[in-house]
């Protein structure tokens, strides 16, 4: 069994022409419109008019569809200068570009992480990313630690966002019926942290939280670094 990424494209005989690059972009207008559950082999093929059999001749499986999408949307991340700033600037960098791509399709948060990282544009972000972080002499675990710990937080704080926060808005803002019963709920001393969080606590938009939870971040890979 080979991966997508290395099985040639067959010839294009027949009308309409049919390639990956068209495959994908139905796919991606598909998943704007109806999220991941919509990107299937036969909507594909509707939209394309085509015979779902055709696809066959692309693809193996719904799997390749999905990876080639996941990496076709990583081509859309803006990677930023090689070598701009010090490694924190540099991932700074990079994980606001996969902001921007994943809160213009949201539907790309739960592929990342969960497609293998295996096509062109994939292995450019992972190259670019141990690149910001590695110096002479850093072990090859601990390289991979760090930027395991940067992805985690990112992909985490993605899906935390996704949950939160409806599409369209900057941040999650309870009802008012939820404000006054966790005002109940953690005013008779059982709770006194939430309590707390609750009084002195301020409502951070989803760029401010997300910001504020990568410092911390950085500041704990920093020690690995040396």
């Amino acid at each position: 069994m080979t991966v997508v990424w290395e099985r040639p494209e067959p010839a294009r005989r027949h009308r309409p022409l049919l390639d990956r690059p068209s495959i994908v972009a139905a796919a991606t207008a598909l998943a704007d419109a109806g999220g991941l559950d919509a990107v299937t082999l036969r909507g594909v093929a509707a939209r394309l008019d085509v015979l779902p059999m055709r696809l066959y001749r692309h693809l193996d499986s719904r799997d390749d569809l999905l990876d080639l999408l996941a990496d076709a949307t990583c081509g859309e991340i803006v990677l930023p200068a090689a070598g701009a700033g010090d490694w924190r600037a540099r991932l700074r960098a990079l994980a606001a570009a996969t902001v921007v791509v994943a809160r213009r399709h949201p539907w790309y948060v739960p592929l990342l992480g969960s497609r293998p990282p295996y096509g062109p544009h994939g292995l450019a972000y992972q190259e670019w990313l141990f690149a910001a972080v590695d110096r002479p002499g850093l072990p090859v675990d601990t390289l991979m630690h760090a930027a395991d710990a940067f992805l985690g937080y990112l992909v985490g704080q993605l899906h935390l966002e996704l949950l939160r926060v409806p599409a369209g808005a900057s941040a999650h803002v309870p009802a008012p019926e939820q404000l006054a019963y966790l005002a109940r709920a953690v005013a008779g001393g059982r709770h006194p942290t939430l309590a707390r969080i609750f009084a002195e606590g301020r409502q951070l938009d989803a760029t401010e939280a997300f910001d504020a939870g990568l410092e911390i971040v950085l500041d704990g890979i920093a020690p690995r670094l040396g």
